[in-house]
């Protein structure tokens, strides 16, 4: 069927069109013959009237039918709970009925689909091929799952197989779904004597040489009143054995074991509750931690070309974290330590006063990640002779008073909303003037804004130097007048980064890593210069 955006009654127009094009044109007399004339007429009646017609937008419009049939799903919870508080038997007769289910369905024309928890969910299993061995019961992923499989197609609805019994996600109970379930009652509704470990909360990352905590939840029925016995061990080592209560009237108690990082690598703690006589089963009284030991406390080297309020500020931030190893170098005044640095942070270095050009030798020489905050006092040619990833060519002394913005397409980490906000409220930073360009596959975080004018300019920049063999990690960064905001500021683990340089840097911010790293905490700052 051929439609028309606009209204049908303009065919009729367009013909007309036709016709009085081909009248204008071919009325008069010709020097050729009455038919030929005739039929250039007709040829430009219906060219013009085609034309016409196309202005109207005509589109073909079909319609196709197609029939689906009706497709009905079993949800089998396959936890163990099910296959320990029902007996063989009952399982049996079960899984035999479902399939006889599936039979009789498909018989009277319906698609049968078999669904069970975890990793099946994805895909149909077949009722005669459960194994009821999940280790925890999702009902509510695994009625999401069907639901978002099922979106749009002719789903007559879900028969669930559950003993109910829910110990991660939703209740189905609170839960809203587009298609009848029809319920069948599985297992035991009788509490039974158990003790039982459903949860162990700690933090996957933990420094060498700190504390860290591992929380066990312990449930029970039956054993209200008494006391149950909890141990922490690693490699079947026991390292602390904890006596806990069973308050009467709850079902629910927490112990905490505290430990001390050993060295760096990867851990694996096992919790057990141990055995209570008449305790229906054992096979939930044990969970593993596993928790990712990484190098204590970073040696870091804080370098200034002169005393300035802005080492104060850094010093105070950096110090508040235990993990943080801190050295302080001013020429004449703190002697520079000759030892092994993670990262090393050069305030107004190389300097036009040629003060600190040991320290500079050794972040060369030995390849530490280091962060640029340049200023006033910095030599630009010395630091663009660095290859630090930045190069700042400024035209006088003349500045530009700038705020920064986010580089859309920066790719190494992300800013949090709330940083990206904060951005917006800080005072203008005075930065040079002149051309500011990147190099050595560089690249910038923020960009210069003056006013409302956004620039292509860096403000904040990530590099590889030329000295440096690391891979590139995300650091902080501050600049001139920092102290201004610093003693407000937090700080958290602080990675190590081959170069960080910002033409006056404006903020500092620490990305999210893997929980295999590190799992820092921070607040960017923002300095105004001076």
């Amino acid at each position: 069927m051929i439609s028309v955006a606009a209204s049908p009654w303009f065919i009729l127009l367009c013909l007309a069109a036709g016709a009085g094009y081909a009248a204008l044109l071919y009325s008069a007399k010709a020097p050729w013959s009455k038919a030929l004339n005739l039929g250039l007429a007709a040829l430009r009646f219906v060219v013009v009237s085609l034309l016409c017609f196309l202005l109207l937008s005509p589109f073909l419009k079909t319609t196709t039918n197609t029939t689906e049939k009706p497709t009905l799903v079993l949800a089998v919870d396959n936890s163990q709970s099910v296959g320990l508080f029902t007996p063989s038997a009952v399982l049996g007769q079960a899984k035999t009925g479902l399939q006889q289910l599936t039979e009789t369905l498909r018989g009277r024309g319906f698609n049968v689909e078999t669904r069970t928890l975890g990793a099946a969910t994805a895909r149909p299993v077949t009722p005669d091929s459960v194994r009821f061995n999940a280790a925890a019961t999702n009902l509510d992923e695994l009625l999401t799952g069907v639901r978002e499989t099922f979106e749009g197609r002719n789903l007559a609805g879900v028969v669930l197989v559950s003993d109910g019994i829910v110990n991660q996600g939703r209740s189905p109970a609170y839960s809203e779904f587009n298609f009848p379930i029809y319920s069948v009652a599985v297992g035991d509704t009788l509490p039974k004597k158990d003790l039982n470990l459903p949860a162990l909360n700690y933090n996957r990352v933990a420094f060498s040489g700190n504390k860290f905590t591992i929380e066990a939840e312990v449930t029970y029925d039956g054993f209200a009143g008494g006391t149950a016995v909890v141990q922490l061990r690693e490699n079947g080592r026991v390292l602390q054995t904890q006596r806990v209560r069973l308050p009467a009237g709850q079902r629910r108690t927490k112990t905490t074991f505290t430990l001390v990082a050993p060295a760096p690598g990867k851990r694996r703690y096992e919790v057990v509750v141990s055995t209570q006589p008449g305790e229906f089963t054992t096979l939930n009284n044990s969970k593993f931690a596993y928790i990712e030991i990484v190098k204590g406390k970073l040696r870091v080297l804080l370098a200034g070309a002169a005393p300035h309020p802005d080492l104060k500020a850094l010093r105070a931030a950096i110090q508040q974290n235990d993990n943080f190893d801190l050295v302080t170098y001013l020429p004449g005044i703190s002697p520079l330590k000759s030892q092994d640095y993670d990262v090393a942070i050069l305030h107004q270095l190389p300097a036009r006063s040629g003060e600190g050009a040991e320290v500079l030798a050794q972040v060369r020489s030995r390849r530490i990640p280091a962060l640029y905050i340049l200023g006033a006092q910095s030599d630009f040619n010395a630091y663009n002779s660095a290859g630090a990833g930045l190069t700042v060519l400024p035209r006088g002394s003349q500045t530009d008073e700038v705020t920064p913005v986010l580089n859309p397409s920066f790719s190494r980490f992300t800013f949090e909303e709330d940083a990206l906000r904060r951005f917006t409220s800080y005072p203008p930073a005075p930065v040079p003037f002149g051309d500011i360009r990147l190099s050595g596959g560089a690249e910038a975080a923020l960009f210069q804004q003056v006013g409302r004018l956004r620039t292509q300019k860096p403000l904040l920049v990530f590099g590889v130097p030329q000295h440096s063999a690391k891979p590139p990690c995300l650091p902080m960064a501050a600049g001139n007048g920092a102290y201004k905001k610093l003693w407000s500021t937090t700080t958290g683990p602080m990675p190590t980064t081959d170069s960080l340089s910002a033409p006056y840097s404006y903020s500092r911010r620490t990305p999210t890593k893997s929980a295999s790293m590190y799992t820092p905490r921070r607040t960017p700052l923002a300095p105004k210069m001076t």
